[in-house]
């Protein structure tokens, strides 16, 4: 794979683009199959992580999907009939990985959601920071119905344990709307594409040093479950770790201060 700094990428699965200044958009490229996720899919969207985490010049990421009917109808049960138990059962420990690469990586991840996300497509969204969705999501963890769980740990922080419990048990669907009103996404874009609304949010965050939002995302992910006296610590602590001790208040704002007018008369 090429650097990320590349206009343009594309693999058999995935497209990789920088629609903005710092902000690096991955799209699932499977829109026949309502992007499901395939083993070529995973290795590829692993890769890109990879190539992207120690790249200064990306500083958020968007992950959408191909086509107007899904962001990702799931993992892909047609190659995945033809797995024997022991390699469903590597399937599962090599790509259950993919979720907590999201949910822990450094950099902001957005999701785009057009259409449906069912199964893994529901389970990369849950684990991103931010979602903006279309008013035709259709949002379903599937795992209830077939004897498994999923989303125990991603999902709760996001709704409560109650709303969490009552969409993993039932495994039912969520409508845009709902969605909107319970907190899972933090948009319902109605009158534009959902892609350039998830690509302007991600270059608003892309805009602010990356020191300071990875630190801010790494303290509100390790935060859940501490005290609040614990989670004060942990800021305190990362702030004064991070302040550099030969920057006085004109160097460390002045890249705030430059953004606004002058009040000299």
């Amino acid at each position: 794979m090429r650097e990320a700094q590349d206009a343009h990428v594309m693999t058999d699965t995935l497209t990789i683009t920088q629609p903005a200044d710092g902000v690096a958009l991955l799209t699932l490229n499977r829109p026949h199959v309502m992007n499901a996720i395939d083993m070529a899919l995973f290795e590829a969207l692993m890769e890109a992580f990879g190539a992207f985490e120690f790249d200064a010049k990306i500083r958020s990421v968007v992950i959408a999907g191909a086509g107007e009917r899904a962001f990702s109808a799931g993992f892909d049960i047609h190659e995945m009939v033809g797995f024997d138990a022991a390699a469903m059962a590597a399937a599962f420990t090599q790509r259950d990985r993919l979720f907590w690469r999201i949910a822990d990586y450094a950099k902001p991840i957005v999701a785009a959601l057009n259409g449906v996300a069912y199964g893994a497509g529901a389970l990369i969204a849950a684990a991103a920071d931010l979602r903006l969705a279309s008013a035709s999501l259709q949002f379903k963890v599937t795992a209830s119905s077939y004897g498994a769980a999923n989303a125990t740990w991603s999902l709760p922080p996001i709704l409560g344990i109650a709303k969490a419990k009552e969409i993993l048990f039932t495994g039912r669907v969520v409508g845009a709307e709902e969605a909107l009103e319970i907190g899972l996404v933090n948009q319902v874009v109605k009158d534009r594409s959902v892609l350039d609304a998830a690509v302007e949010m991600a270059a608003a965050i892309a805009a602010n040093p990356a020191e300071g939002v990875q630190g801010i995302k790494s303290l509100v992910n390790r935060g859940v479950g501490r005290s609040l006296e614990d989670a004060y610590d942990a800021e305190f602590t990362w702030v004064l770790d991070h302040m550099t001790t030969n920057s006085g208040g004109e160097q460390v704002f002045e890249k705030f201060l430059s953004k606004k007018p002058s009040r000299s008369t």
